[in-house]
């Protein structure tokens, strides 16, 4: 399923800014199957990753990496992987958006090449 919004930022959606919360996180992993989860982590650690390095995004907040504020209570506190909510700030306008790996059309190198696609339209 592909994620799009008016905007057309593709697989980028509003988001608040904050980060994913570490409570919210802690019930959807519960809500989900081991590999289910440690796929949809490791599809958002490598966005994560690849967002922090872009120029069209100024923050990134994501709980897997280790720059990230929550990272050291996310690594004692999340099983199997950090999640699949990754928050980004645009560069442009400073705008939050947020990534979910949940919605990934293939695997971590495709949705870091939709991503690529859907920034490079700004």
């Amino acid at each position: 399923m592909t994620i799009s919004n008016d905007n057309n930022l593709g697989p980028l959606l509003p988001a608040g800014g904050g980060g994913p919360s570490l409570s919210a996180l802690a019930a959807l992993r519960r809500k989900t199957d081991a590999a289910a989860w440690r796929r949809v982590s490791d599809v958002a650690q490598t966005c994560a990753k690849y967002l922090t390095c872009h120029p069209a995004v100024l923050a990134v907040r994501y709980p897997g990496l280790t720059t990230d504020a929550s990272y050291h209570e996310a690594s004692c506190t999340l099983e199997g992987g950090f999640g699949p909510l990754v928050d980004v700030c645009l560069a442009r306008d400073g705008a939050w958006l947020r990534y979910d790996a949940r919605e990934a059309c293939g695997d971590a190198c495709e949705e870091v090449l939709r991503l690529e696609r859907a920034l490079g339209t700004l």
